[in-house]
């Protein structure tokens, strides 16, 4: 396991440049043939951002100020982590089969593959984090010391997310269902991980605590903590605890399914 640990380390950092070249050009092909280009992946957020504020604050009246916070800022905060984290939830758990030809070349190290997928999604999140601090410059939301959590946090989601691409693509390679599986758990994610309302106004303690597990519950609080509700993500243990579980599971698990089932997805696909 330690083995395989070293070899996907060696492989991410001898194909760095093909790394960051391979994840420009995803995004470019996302963009391609539009008008308004880059400029794109700011609109498509910004419009799902005013629906679902329109929505809640306007038609269900749901949206009063969380903590003092406008809900609008504290609605962009969650939601902008979102579209990454969906992104590799579904489509990061099948990069193997939507990139076949790069599986099938003989030198290309397939763990390479979520890398420079989960980088490309990663480059579009932080494109998109302008969306964040234009709506707190609108609210006259203040940054404070506790925003440079921040930054560790999104390295940190990007980590996860990657290492959960790894894990999970061998298996969607071997078989479909799994895939399908894993997609539908995407809708339900989004209702129940404090997206739109606030875990703490859950009564449950047991439910708060189950919710800990929850990585996009983590990552979606952590980022409101730095830049929202303004205190150090370590001094919530309900948050830190179980998520370290989850992680350490999600990085064993990614080492596991590497070795045993990584060389095989050549043959399957």
């Amino acid at each position: 396991m330690f083995a395989a640990l070293r070899r996907i380390i060696r492989e991410n950092w001898e194909w760095r440049s093909q790394i960051w070249r391979l994840a420009v050009t995803e995004i470019q092909k996302q963009v391609r043939g539009a008008a308004l280009g880059w400029i794109w992946l700011i609109i498509t957020p910004s419009v799902y951002i005013a629906v679902f504020w329109f929505a809640l604050a306007m038609g269900l009246r749901a949206g009063s100020p969380v903590d003092g916070v406008p809900y609008l800022v504290w609605l962009t905060v969650g939601i902008i982590p979102w579209f990454f984290m969906s992104d590799m939830l579904t489509g990061g758990a099948d990069v193997y089969r939507r990139y076949p030809y790069l599986v099938n070349r003989l030198r290309f190290p397939i763990p390479v593959i979520s890398s420079f997928y989960g980088m490309a999604k990663f480059i579009i999140f932080l494109i998109t984090m302008v969306i964040v601090i234009a709506v707190m410059a609108i609210f006259r939301v203040p940054f404070s010391v506790y925003a440079l959590q921040a930054p560790v946090i999104a390295v940190v989601m990007y980590v996860f997310w990657t290492l959960w691409s790894m894990c999970m693509s061998p298996l969607s390679a071997i078989s479909k269902d799994f895939h399908n599986l894993i997609k539908a758990m995407s809708t339900p994610l989004f209702w129940i991980s404090g997206i739109i309302f606030n875990l703490a106004d859950i009564k449950h303690a047991w439910v708060r605590w189950a919710m800990g597990f929850n990585p996009v519950a983590f990552f979606v609080t952590s980022l409101r903590a730095s830049l929202c509700e303004k205190y150090w993500i370590w001094n919530n243990p309900e948050l830190i605890y179980p998520f370290l579980v989850v992680f350490v599971l999600l990085f064993l698990g990614a080492l596991r399914v590497q070795t045993r089932l990584g060389p095989e997805v050549a043959d399957v696909l």
